[in-house]
């Protein structure tokens, strides 16, 4: 018995000892068979580097110009003194005024109506498709089958090139546009900017007077004194919304950092792209030498297996 147990215990050393061997062989396998196809390795990498760099190289410019505003706060002097007549002013029609909405704000930045009027008081569409544009003629360029950039092209144009991230915690929002050019892209940026506060200024303008004359009509006829006191402090709020607007530029969004023309393109980012084509050719051409020893196995294993069966 301790015989056949010794012997079994032998027989179960020597057998993992082929294992092992077989591993080695086929590390060693491996390593031969990438060293006797290295200039198939070689030469897909250099193609997929060459790709790249041509891709790189041939990719527009595109340069980014960013703005740095902050969210322009209302004088609220009387509104705070207005809150225990807000019954009263409700029961006759007239909401108290509230500060500006950031968010509003934003949201009419990026709104198509706010975008095609800027492309059409600044005539963007030749800019936005100047591939498509004759500058010296004056003409659209187009094929027979083709129908002229119309505004709301122009808006996904524009809208795509816009960028705007608004810091929660500090209320800072970062206005950005990315364009070819770098001095068109800066200047976009802060044009967008002064649109918007002398849009919003004039719409602000607009309402404090429709206000204004409603409250001059409310008083007109309104004989109960608290009644009386709510109207004329509204109207001295009103007159005084007015009176700022006219005078503020920077209405809605106030200017902290203006744009100016970036030095630096903001893509193709050159290096990278280059060193990313040829980390994927070196694996490209891996895969393809053992794809390729895979086709002859299978081709090898067919012609035995067909000979097999002739016999």
């Amino acid at each position: 018995m301790n015989e056949d147990k010794k012997s079994a215990t032998k027989y179960v050393m020597v057998d993992s000892g082929p294992s092992m061997e077989e591993e080695e062989i086929d590390l060693l396998e491996l390593i031969r068979t990438l060293l006797q196809a290295w200039k198939t390795i070689v030469g897909i990498t250099l193609l997929c580097t060459g790709l790249a760099v041509a891709y790189a190289l041939l990719s527009p410019e595109v340069f980014k110009a960013e703005t740095l505003l902050a969210s322009a706060q209302e004088e609220k002097s009387g509104t705070s003194s207005l809150s225990q007549f807000g019954g009263l002013a409700a029961m006759a029609g007239i909401s108290i005024p509230s500060g500006s909405n950031t968010d509003q704000v934003i949201a009419t930045l990026e709104s198509r109506k706010f975008l095609t009027l800027f492309i059409n008081n600044n005539i963007l569409l030749p800019v936005l498709f100047e591939d498509l544009w004759d500058a010296e003629k004056k003409v659209w360029i187009l094929e027979s089958d083709q129908d002229e950039p119309r505004p709301n092209d122009g808006y996904n144009a524009l809208v795509g090139a816009i960028t705007i991230d608004e810091d929660k915690k500090s209320g800072l929002i970062a206005l950005s546009v990315s364009w070819k050019d770098p001095e068109i892209a800066s200047e976009w940026a802060n044009d967008l900017v002064k649109q918007l506060n002398e849009q919003l200024r004039e719409q602000a303008i607009q309402d404090s007077q429709k206000r204004v004359g409603y409250l001059e009509k409310e008083l007109a006829k309104t004989t109960l004194k608290d009644m009386r006191e709510v109207l004329y402090s509204l109207l001295e709020s009103e007159k005084q919304k007015a009176m700022l607007a006219n005078v503020n530029e920077d209405f809605a969004l106030e200017v902290i950092d203006p744009a100016v023309a970036p030095e630096q393109r903001e893509k193709p980012k050159r290096k990278l792209i280059v060193a990313l084509g040829g980390v994927c050719g070196g694996f490209l051409g891996i895969f393809a030498v053992f794809f390729l020893q895979f086709l002859e196995k299978l081709k090898s294993s067919c012609k035995e297996n067909t000979n097999t069966s002739h016999v």
